[in-house]
């Protein structure tokens, strides 16, 4: 599991940012080490990377996203993307816009706490096939931290 944040993850007790101190820190922390435009180019390097520490015997990849990661498995699956397919889990910051740029097949499993029209939207605009389903019995970070 690569370490994207160097050490340095968001602190628990900011989620949820359901207080004005709460949401400024992990906004900062959004913007900042956990950063999209930050943290999607490192893509590539690393599938390349595992590809040749497997001696070529990986061929294919795949990944899968939960929370922050379903945002970055959504721009990294694009144009020129060493994925194959691609599955997130209660998907943080849901773009429709992202969707339109995937390429490959793509499962959304959400949580009761994704925005409904922002998974629809998504869905709506996807040009590839997708598996969407709402898990609406679960809170957002059912399949990781609950």
């Amino acid at each position: 599991m690569p370490d994207f944040f160097y050490g340095s993850p968001a602190d628990p007790a900011w989620v949820p940012p359901d207080t004005p101190e709460k949401a400024e820190k992990f906004g900062e922390f959004i913007k900042g080490p956990a950063s999209a435009a930050t943290n999607v180019p490192k893509i590539p390097s690393l599938v390349r990377e595992l590809t040749k520490k497997s001696g070529g015997t990986i061929e294919r990849w795949g990944a899968l996203g939960l929370c922050w990661g379903g945002k970055v498995v959504a721009l990294s699956s694009g144009h020129n993307t060493l994925f194959t397919a691609v599955s997130t889990a209660h998907p943080s910051m849901v773009d429709p816009k992202d969707a339109e740029k995937v390429t490959v097949p793509i499962c959304m499993l959400a949580s009761k706490d994704e925005p409904k029209d922002a998974v629809s939207a998504f869905q709506e605009a996807l040009q590839v096939p997708g598996h969407f389903e709402t898990f609406a019995d679960q809170p957002h970070g059912w399949m990781a931290t609950r």
